[in-house]
């Protein structure tokens, strides 16, 4: 089978390669269209791409129809062949050498649709809870009570941590798909999916908060500086054997996000990802977290540019073999470095030692979050996936697209005017707003990547002086006939931002 599967890879590797006009990068622009668009089905042959696609990767619009076309029709066949085999064939850590099949195809890993990589998840968990049963964990949360503690705490307090139940099944009494199901303490939310979901949603907000600060935010957040201001990394100060292993608690609830989605909401930056799916981190990634430091290396590294030279080098710099970690302890980067003064001749020895310090900063914490998602799924599993792919599985997407939103949109008895009104309404919203939103009526804060969930927006019997109500179990939304948009923004602004109990079949 894998010699077969060889010759047939071979071959249309080949063919790939030999479409000269489609660099890597066009072939990267090319698979993000595909990916966004892959909850529905395309066929090359009367693919288009939309105006704002064209606007977008204009690179890959300069190629023309035809072309997009041909390279889909072959990128198709390639991973209709590629569908067919096992998943332990990919194998990319356990290789005998550069020619397995294995790390082949991590070499080619981007031209494979996101719909076939999850596929082959789906596939080996079936698998795996036939062979092991589907035992759903029931846990009981107390959210009211002053002594119940953190949310994360009592989760990982209440949950068995052997892998086989972190593997999502598919609940007999349910009709949705979870690792457990949860019951409020003194609440009313029956876990049609919206309490699971918002359970999530709370362990993300606490581990990402003072409330358990397994990360925090990152220099760039501090600063208000820079890219990436709203993301966290790791907390180099939680690395005792009990942060560790609720570490790699957190890595295992991340494992059920490659079958379910974008269900874990941690806003973490490109060197966090990287470190999860075994893909190298390079200088600039540290841009994406510590703007601050970035630009000082980048500064030892242009002197010239700045007007400093070998002469005037003591009077201008003032550094010692120093660096400051996440969490704002001074860490020497050689013996004694902090009694020893940078030199220009050195400068090139220390820019290295930050860059290594800073790239490698959050290992401890992040080995144990990826030894959590290897003892649910195995390591080669993960390696399918680029960096980007994993974060928006886990996390989803932060913002969305309200047209995304709209095709995935049922009504039922809204009039046109009352529909237009609230579409413009989640147009004009900022993207903080959608999210709550999203929290409001589905108890998450992103869109997730892939998925078949409809959003149903129903009429409501109640008056236009009631606010909306949301069905998060359901993702269903049900709107009274106000008189004006204006109302309307009014009542759904004040429902996002205070109307936060989970699951208003029950109560806003």
């Amino acid at each position: 089978e894998k010699e077969e599967f060889r010759k047939v890879n071979e071959n249309l590797i080949s063919q790939l390669e030999n479409q000269n006009s489609f660099s890597a990068q066009v072939d990267q622009q090319l698979m993000h269209v595909i990916n966004l668009r892959h909850q529905t089905s395309f066929i090359p042959s009367i693919f288009k791409l939309k105006v704002e696609e064209e606007v977008a990767f204009p690179d890959l619009a300069s190629l023309g129809t035809d072309k997009i076309r041909e390279r889909l029709s072959a990128l198709r066949i390639f991973n209709k062949k590629i569908s067919q085999m096992r998943l332990d064939m990919f194998d990319t850590v356990q290789v005998e050498n550069v020619d397995s099949i294995g790390e082949k195809f991590h070499k080619i890993r981007n031209l494979v649709f996101l719909r076939t990589k999850l596929k082959f998840l789906k596939k080996f968990t079936e698998k795996w809870v036939e062979e092991e049963g589907n035992d759903v964990q029931e846990i009981t949360i107390d959210r009211l009570g002053s002594e119940a503690g953190p949310i994360f705490l009592q989760v990982f307090k209440a949950l068995k941590k052997e892998p086989k139940f972190f593997r999502l099944t598919r609940d007999e009494n349910q009709d949705h798909t979870c690792v457990f199901t949860v019951t409020f303490r003194r609440e009313g939310a029956q876990d049609g999916g919206g309490p699971y979901r918002e359970v999530l949603t709370s362990i993300c907000a606490e581990i990402q908060s003072k409330i358990h600060p397994l990360f925090i935010p990152c220099p760039n957040s501090v600063h208000s500086v820079g890219i990436n201001r709203d993301k966290f990394v790791p907390n180099p100060e939680m690395n005792s054997p009990q942060n560790l292993r609720e570490l790699f608690f957190v890595g295992q609830l991340m494992a059920t996000a490659l079958v379910y989605q974008g269900i874990m909401p941690l806003c973490l930056p490109s060197i966090v990802w990287k470190h999860l799916v075994g893909d190298p981190k390079v200088p600039t990634d540290i841009l994406g977290f510590d703007h601050m430091t970035s630009q000082s290396l980048d500064m030892l590294l242009q002197l010239e540019k700045h007007g400093i030279t070998e002469e005037n080098f003591d009077q201008v710099i003032d550094f010692n073999f120093t660096s400051t970690s996440t969490s704002g302890v001074e860490i020497n980067l050689k013996k004694n470095g902090s009694e020893k003064r940078l030199k220009y001749e050195e400068r090139h020895e220390y820019v290295s030692l930050v860059q290594d310090f800073k790239l490698n900063e959050f290992n401890v914490q992040l080995d144990a979050i990826k030894s959590g998602l290897f003892s649910v799924y195995p390591e080669y599993a993960f390696k399918l996936f680029t960096w980007e792919e994993l974060e928006r599985i886990v996390s989803g997407i932060p913002d969305f697209q309200v047209e995304d939103l709209k095709l995935k949109t049922e009504c039922k008895g809204v009039s046109s005017q009352l529909l237009n009104w609230f579409w413009e309404v989640i147009t004009e919203f900022t993207p903080e707003e959608r999210s709550l939103f999203l929290r409001f009526v589905w108890g998450r804060t992103r869109l997730p990547q892939v998925g078949e969930e409809r959003f149903i927006i129903q009429k409501s019997t109640k008056s236009e002086n009631s606010l909306p109500e949301s069905h998060t179990c359901y993702f269903t939304l049900d709107l009274p006939v106000y008189k004006s948009k204006e109302v309307l923004k009014e009542k759904l602004t004040f429902a996002i931002y205070h109307c936060r109990s989970i699951d208003t079949d029950y109560v806003v």
